[in-house]
């Protein structure tokens, strides 16, 4: 596992140093922080709706890859689709089979899980839709991101259309840091999860840092902590990027994202894309 410690910046470097007692320093989508971090990037809008949506007419056989908790597989499924989600975290998949277990027959039918990682996947055959969403494209970058592109080209027939969502550069963006408290519960522990983001837009990197304080009855502390970085694409270089795999960028729609409450949340904007494989 890569040293989590090089992703961590202002705050959370200050808090890492302290080494408190029952400081965890987790990976990014596991555990709390992570049941955390897939709620703070799918509350702001209804995205399993957009896929389910964009997908095209009638029911079709549909990959989701980094498919987390499973929303959007389930979605799809209720929709009619047969759907297939992959993700290496058994943490997320055990989530998402309990999600399954509460849907109708007829609906759990329609569903596959794999535990898999993504950037050597060869299922042997090909799908009408491959979906990507939860951020979690931007979380590829180098050799992996090519490999997960191959990936997609390898299960996606010619005409089939590939969705998902990134966080944009944005024109003449200058970057920020900021950092948000929000209170949380878990059980029978009540505290607070502060979420850090440092953009950079001219790198094309965002930072994006995590701790947890979640405190027992008794006044028992347990403490989490957590660090990653995603990549930051312009329209332009990602359409160019799609496409050396054979595909052409069909429909892009930007949400400034925000929470119900008028909240901030640490992404400025989001697009929401639609590209077809034409070769």
């Amino acid at each position: 596992m890569p040293d989590l410690a090089d992703d961590l910046f202002g705050p959370f470097v200050g808090i890492h140093a302290l080494n408190l007692p029952e400081t965890r320093l987790t990976p990014p989508f596991e555990g709390v922080l992570g049941a955390f971090y897939t709620k703070l990037v799918t509350q702001a809008q209804d995205d399993s709706a957009w896929f389910a949506e964009h997908t095209g007419t009638g029911p079709a056989d549909t990959l989701e890859l980094c498919c987390g908790g499973g929303r959007s597989v389930l979605e799809l499924a209720r929709r009619g689709h047969r759907v297939t989600g992959v993700d290496l975290s058994l943490t997320q998949l055990t989530a998402a089979r309990t999600m399954t277990a509460a849907a109708d027959e007829e609906t759990a039918g329609r569903i596959t899980w794999l535990h898999a990682d993504v950037t050597g996947l060869d299922l042997g055959r090909s799908y009408d839709n491959i979906v990507i969403g939860g951020l979690s494209l931007t979380l590829f970058d180098g050799p992996a991101r090519e490999a997960l592109l191959q990936v997609v080209r390898g299960h996606l027939r010619p005409g089939g259309r590939l969705l998902f969502d990134h966080t944009p550069a944005l024109d003449q963006e200058r970057a920020t840091e900021r950092v948000l408290s929000c209170p949380v519960r878990l059980r029978e522990r009540s505290g607070f999860v502060l979420v850090g983001s440092r953009r950079d837009a001219a790198a094309r990197t965002q930072y994006t840092n995590m701790y947890a304080e979640l405190v027992a009855p008794d006044g028992h502390t347990r403490r989490f902590l957590t660090g990653f970085r995603f990549r930051l694409d312009g329209p332009a270089e990602l359409a160019a990027e799609l496409a050396e795999y054979g595909f052409v960028l069909k429909e892009t729609e930007r949400i400034t994202t925000g929470h119900d409450d008028g909240t901030d949340t640490p992404f400025m904007a989001r697009d929401f894309v639609v590209a077809e494989r034409v070769r």
